[in-house]
């Protein structure tokens, strides 16, 4: 049995259309329709019928269907740990993180590890949270890191962090050294409230409009921008503060104190399929490190 033949027949029956199998393989439909017929003659069954000028697949089609299906994951895998194997790498781990997590001390921890494991090979899908238990689910990823916990009991998963809200405005706005008294109602008149970058915004923003009279709002869903724009001048949010590190320690915008009401906190989950080998190494580096 050819690779060529299950992959032809696996292509033509996601589209059940041979003329679009052939150009999703770069191949002519003559090809295709060779490749399927030398197919069910090894296997000696009918894997496609013709119904109403299309094809569909038989029941045996349908039953080889789920077989070819793992021929070829099988065949792409073990061509993946050859190459790897030449390049004298052993493991290849793939981590899907939130965009938010990128802005803290994650990307550094990835990079300690890396140096400190050669053979490892490591690479990052930054993806939103709600993208990245689909990616774990279907193989895409082998770690997930995410605003949002897995459905999935049966997966390893625990809390890496929760990161308060902090209060962040404009570096002319308040001066914290002085200990002036802030007008928050003023603040919220005043300046845009950039608002949805974490998962946390809905009922945060009720309670702020029942508060305050927030004059200007803008949904901004990177949050690197909305520190783009505070640094500018334009306006301010409620940011996690594992992603205002860096800020607080260069005075790039204030960070001031509000207890007016009770800030939630932005949670971080990392989880994994219970079938797939993560180091332990790593696992506790992200465990052990301090992201606030």
């Amino acid at each position: 049995m050819d690779y060529k033949w299950v992959q032809s027949f696996v292509v033509a029956a996601e589209f059940c259309n041979f003329r679009v199998a052939a150009e999703e393989l770069h191949l002519s439909q003559p090809s295709i329709t060779v490749h399927i017929h030398q197919l069910e003659q090894f296997l000696n069954v009918k894997l496609f019928k013709r119904e109403k000028n299309r094809v569909q697949l038989t029941e045996a089609g349908h039953l080889f269907l789920v077989e070819a299906q793992q021929i070829i994951y099988q065949w792409d895998k073990s061509i993946e740990r050859f190459q790897l194997a030449t390049k004298g790498i052993e493991e290849k781990l793939i981590i899907a993180m939130t965009p938010l997590m990128v802005e803290t001390i994650l990307p550094h921890v990835i990079y300690q590890f890396i140096n400190e494991h050669p053979s490892i090979e490591i690479s990052i899908l930054v993806e939103e949270s709600a993208k990245i238990e689909d990616l774990i689910s279907s193989d895409k990823a082998h770690i997930g890191i995410s605003l949002l916990p897995t459905r999935y009991r049966h997966w390893d998963q625990e809390l890496l962090v929760e990161s308060p809200l902090e209060l962040v405005i404009p570096l002319d706005a308040f001066d914290d050294e002085t200990g002036a008294y802030i007008d928050y109602e003023e603040l919220f008149q005043t300046y845009t409230l950039f608002t949805h970058h974490p998962t946390i915004w809905e009922d945060l923003l009720h309670k702020l409009q029942e508060k305050y009279v927030v004059t200007k709002q803008v949904s901004i869903s990177q949050s690197y921008v909305v520190k783009r724009l505070i640094k500018d001048g334009l306006g301010m949010s409620f940011l996690p503060r594992m992603i205002v590190r860096r800020e607080r320690m260069e005075g790039r915008f204030n960070i001031v104190p509000f207890d007016e009401l009770a800030l939630p906190s932005v949670p971080v989950y990392l989880f994994y399929k219970d079938s797939v080998q993560v180091p332990e190494e790593l696992v506790c580096l992200f465990q052990t490190r301090n992201y606030l």
